[in-house]
């Protein structure tokens, strides 16, 4: 199936000499790749993105996918045209999106180079798998990495984390990536219309956008809560059901009601990308505090659209962020989680003061136009240092290793 996909930036300016043929391959359900590869395709380059399974709505690449399979059969079928998908467009390179997975697997088994590999977070953090991840996704990571000509990481603490696989320090570059961020910035019309739409009251609005499964931890969000409320009784937790865990969003409807607080707790459907920016806008405290992370697209939509934000202790956020300057950084447990959000709730100035700083820092750090041709550079880079061949025998094992995973 075909699936068209767009550009971030109406006109970018080209860079460099030729046209590039870039094949992509990761998950058309986010807007990672999506987004990423509509920026390059912006720069006059031609992006395939193979994949497999939904893809969201995007225009201005080419994305091809086909069904999940559900059997050896429909696996074996599926295997053959994403191959085929990629070696038939002929392209320069292949950019991967997660070193690791089911797709990670798929690109190296087709053992096209120049190969770049964009580490994520949860691909080379194991914490986050949360013992889920077994052998065969340990090696997809391990072979995405070796084989790569090119990582591109986040943030210096995912640096760290790829460290850990081997030194591949000769190989690495730090690309944040960006956002769109001409898309983010605050309308209060759109964001007045989102909340008539969504029937929100004209009280604060808390938001908990991540994943609903247990590394963001949403139960400490909703533990928060009560003491949120004795400080801001008007308040309204919006936890998002994006991808979410059954038995643990079980678990947190459990918490609510036991606390007393479901009129002041609501669990929403994933919401669109196209509509975040509005979200965001009418958003008076964003709650982001898991016990892992990269330095995610929540960060920097939030700082955007200049919604307050509240963030965990990690690492990774002070390389862009700090306490008290652009967010409010809280200890991993409701009282001081209550306690952040309570003073950005009550302090009017404090609240202006991270809204102004949130945004100048964004802009400063996290272009996706200024990203996507820093990218475009290091392809070229990548290229002029010609084809290291790849080693039938392992792409063989990648390929028998698809019909073992769960995933």
């Amino acid at each position: 199936m075909t699936v068209s996909a767009s550009s971030p930036e109406s006109s970018f300016p080209e860079a460099g000499s030729r046209p590039l043929r870039i094949a992509m391959v990761g998950n058309g359900a986010t807007v990672h790749a999506l987004v990423r590869g509509g920026a390059i395709a912006a720069l006059g380059h031609e992006v395939r993105l193979v994949t497999l399974g939904p893809v969201l709505p995007h225009e201005g690449l080419q994305v091809l996918t086909r069904p999940l399979p559900r059997n050896p059969v429909q696996g074996f079928r599926a295997f053959l045209s994403f191959q085929r998908d990629l070696r038939d467009f002929r392209p320069d390179l292949l950019h991967v999106h997660y070193a690791g997975g089911r797709l990670g697997s798929l690109a190296l088994a087709s053992g096209i180079k120049p190969l770049v590999v964009t580490v994520m977070g949860g691909d080379v953090q194991p914490e986050q798998h949360l013992g889920r991840a077994n052998w065969l996704d340990h090696r997809a990571t391990k072979r995405l990495l070796r084989e790569s000509d090119l990582l591109l990481a986040k943030s210096t603490a995912l640096r760290i984390d790829i460290a850990r696989y081997g030194d591949y320090t000769a190989k690495i570059e730090t690309v944040r990536w960006g956002i769109e961020q001409s898309r983010f910035a605050r309308k209060p019309a759109q964001g007045e219309a989102l909340r008539r739409k969504m029937d929100l009251p004209s009280g604060p609005i808390l938001l908990s956008p991540r994943s609903l499964r247990p590394l963001y931890n949403i139960h400490l969000i909703v533990d928060a809560m009560p003491g949120i409320l004795a400080q801001c009784p008007e308040a309204l937790l919006l936890i998002s059901r994006h991808r979410e865990d059954p038995e643990y969003a079980r678990e947190l409807r459990r918490r609510v009601s036991a606390q007393g607080i479901d009129r002041s707790v609501r669990f929403i459907e994933s919401i669109d990308h196209e509509e975040m920016p509005a979200l965001l806008g009418i958003t008076s405290v964003v709650i982001s505090v898991p016990f892992s992370d990269g330095l995610p697209q929540t960060l920097f939509e939030s700082l955007a659209s200049e919604a307050p934000i509240v963030l965990g202790r990690l690492d990774a956020y002070r390389e862009i962020v700090d306490h008290e300057r652009e967010v409010l950084l809280s200890d991993l447990n409701a009282p001081a989680i209550a306690a952040a959000v309570s003073r950005l709730l009550l302090d009017d100035a404090l609240a202006a003061r991270l809204r102004t700083a949130g945004l100048k820092r964004i802009q400063e750090e996290a272009s996706l136009l200024d990203e996507a041709r820093r990218v475009e550079i290091l392809y070229r880079r990548v290229l002029a240092g010609g084809r290291r061949p790849s080693s039938l025998g392992p792409r063989f094992l990648d390929a028998i290793s698809l019909a073992l995973r769960r995933g």
